[in-house]
């Protein structure tokens, strides 16, 4: 009989004590925090991707946008024609300008002179490519058009456009630099869709009028090979 109430009482024991374990589980709330944190880790990481995928576009952009305005700007300055290995030292820069974007990988740049000229057969002065230079050969074609080589005279050319719809006096001359960039995402090109073309390739443009008379043409030097597109 005493065995039997000393089991009771034990059985009653481990009862209470079970009992008042669950009690003090239902009151703690130390673990909310780590739940809470493991719930909003996620978010936080994609929206930190996020950030990180628009802020590298952003930084793209401002890489091509400099560089399009330092050799439009570099070129128009010179108050007599550069010659061809000048702008291959302009070219040969664009890459360290363009850090940490590895703008070799499938970038281009296209320095183009245009110059307003009058054409007789439509009586009116238009806007004409002079001529044309690239970093890279046959890579991306330009938006503005292409140097006419048909014949010696630049005004048998078709008339081309520039930003803004800029119609140029006769004989004067604007620079325009067209960079291409082929931007890769760090995480995936969905982020930031509506920044980017599908093309994946961000074109920046610059213009600068030349600072003295229109620089007609390109000094050819001797052992350097011209840039052509």
């Amino acid at each position: 009989m005493l065995r039997r109430e000393t089991i009771c009482d034990a059985v009653r024991q481990t009862g209470a004590k079970g009992l008042a374990f669950a009690r003090r589980l239902a009151r703690d709330t130390g673990g909310l925090a780590f739940i809470e944190f493991a719930y909003t880790l996620p978010i936080f990481v994609g929206f930190g991707l996020v950030g990180l995928e628009f802020t590298n576009v952003v930084l793209a952009r401002q890489k091509t946008e400099r560089i399009a305005a330092t050799m439009a700007d570099l070129v128009a300055s010179n108050q007599v024609p550069p010659n061809e290995r000048q702008l291959g030292d302009l070219f040969s820069a664009v890459p360290q300008i363009a850090e940490p974007f590895p703008f070799e990988n499938g970038g281009n740049v296209i320095v183009t002179a245009v110059i307003g000229i009058y054409d007789i057969d439509s009586d009116e002065v238009e806007n004409k490519i002079a001529w044309q230079r690239c970093m890279f050969s046959d890579s991306h074609t330009s938006m503005i058009g292409e140097q006419w080589t048909d014949t010696n005279d630049i005004a048998d050319g078709p008339s081309v456009e520039l930003a803004n719809d800029i119609d140029l006096l006769q004989n004067q001359m604007v620079i325009v630099a067209e960079i291409f960039y082929p931007y890769e995402p760090i995480i995936t090109q969905a982020i930031v869709k509506n920044l980017v073309p599908d093309n994946n390739i961000l074109r920046e443009t610059a213009t600068f009028r030349t600072r003295g008379q229109a620089i007609m043409n390109v000094t050819p030097v001797q052992g350097v090979d011209t840039h052509e597109c």
